[in-house]
């Protein structure tokens, strides 16, 4: 049988930063998609217009990958030389149930809880994609 990976990802703009929300698996195959598009984020856009928080939702996501929390962590320091802050929220509850690698990179990265995420007065979609 073929295992198909996926990745849903939909970008969210606020006055405050923009909000990645990603769905799907989070693996060697569809992380390279998460993290080219928080370089895209962060890179395409011109300061002082360009977000000022950069959040990523993983809410949605039902695996998690060791190389792609360590692109993740890789991705936070280039947003933070560009001015941008970087962290990750929709893990609550679910830290535990992490493969302890896993949860052991994610401490390395700034996490927020829901009640944290900026707000999004009358958001925009930017973007959606699926792989």
């Amino acid at each position: 049988m073929h295992s198909t990976f996926t990745i849903q990802l939909a970008v969210e703009r606020s006055p405050r930063g923009h909000v990645v929300r990603a769905a799907g698996e989070l693996s060697a195959r569809t992380g390279g998609r998460l993290v080219r598009l928080v370089d895209k984020l962060v890179d395409g856009m011109p300061r002082p217009v360009g977000p000022r928080a950069l959040v990523i939702d993983l809410a949605q996501i039902r695996s998690f990958d060791t190389d792609v929390v360590e692109a993740l962590r890789r991705a936070h320091g280039r947003a933070g030389s560009a001015g941008v802050g970087l962290c990750l929220t929709g893990l609550e509850g679910r830290r535990a149930l992490l493969p302890h690698d896993v949860d052991g990179m994610l401490d390395r990265l700034p996490v927020i809880g829901a009640k944290e995420l900026m707000p999004t007065d009358s958001p925009r979609r930017l973007a959606v994609a699926t792989a």
